[in-house]
């Protein structure tokens, strides 16, 4: 199989940073089309906006980080080797689950399901650590949005 140095063709860390580069700068655009605000005033296209500039500025060390990268050879095969597939589909069912249950079952239940499956899919640590992980994770994360922003979560069955 030729490589891709051999090919002359670009890095695939190239075409990904590119990607997501033009990606950056459509986010910037539609943000700017919603009203940025100020720091004091924030608009609708405020976190939008700078999250497509923070996304901007990696995406341009993506592609400077991937330049020396040129000279090695790099096989396509061995972009997807050792790839565990199973899972990135149960990471995006689990996503998907998620989006339908959080209005039934409330954020702090659907978000402990969710954090619960994750941690047992890509973590390696014991069951213990696993569920203090999740408890703190989703305690932490209903204080900062709910408690110190403010942000409507869904109740689902737990309404108080």
């Amino acid at each position: 199989m030729t490589s891709w140095s051999k090919m002359n063709l670009p890095d695939p860390d190239q075409w990904s940073g590119l990607f997501w580069l033009i990606t950056s700068v459509f986010v910037c655009v539609e943000s700017i089309t919603n009203d940025i605000g100020t720091p004091r005033s924030p608009g609708p296209g405020f976190i939008p906006f700078w999250s497509g500039v923070v996304l901007g500025m990696l995406s341009i060390a993506l592609l400077i980080a991937s330049i020396p990268k040129r000279e090695v050879e790099k096989r396509i095969s061995s972009l997807w080797k050792g790839m565990a597939w199973y899972r990135v589909i149960l990471v995006l069912a689990s996503l998907f689950v998620y989006t339908i249950l959080l209005p039934r079952l409330g954020y702090l239940i659907a978000t402990s399901g969710l954090l619960a499956l994750l941690f047992r899919i890509m973590s390696r640590q014991s069951l213990w650590v696993q569920v203090v992980s999740v408890l703190l994770t989703t305690l932490a994360s209903y204080l900062v949005f709910y408690t110190w922003l403010g942000v409507q979560l869904p109740k689902g069955i737990l309404s108080f």
